[in-house]
């Protein structure tokens, strides 16, 4: 049982990936970033494809979120709230 007088820290997972790099990162509630990880896609030649780009991201994601919560130095029980990136990200033109 917790101490009564102790404050309860609120964790937030942060995931980006809308671009050539996926990266997760651990806050706490009081503004401390505990873990920032990223992966990096390079393609070998050319621009950037979304399709390529995707696929770089689902080979690291778990990688990544593993690492972020380690170097956090927390257990994925004490993540309270994720928070995400949405589109558009890469677009053709």
């Amino acid at each position: 049982m917790k101490n009564q007088n102790m404050k309860s820290s609120v964790n937030c997972l942060g995931l980006e990936g809308t671009a050539h790099t996926f990266g997760a990162g651990i806050m706490s509630d009081e503004g401390v970033v505990l873990s920032n990880v990223w992966d990096e896609y390079i393609p070998l030649k050319g621009g950037i494809h979304p399709r390529e780009a995707a696929q770089h991201h689902a080979a690291v994601i778990k990688r990544v979120i593993g690492d972020a919560i380690e170097k956090a130095g927390i257990s994925t029980r004490e993540i309270n709230v994720v928070a995400f990136s949405q589109g558009p990200g890469l677009r053709r033109v």
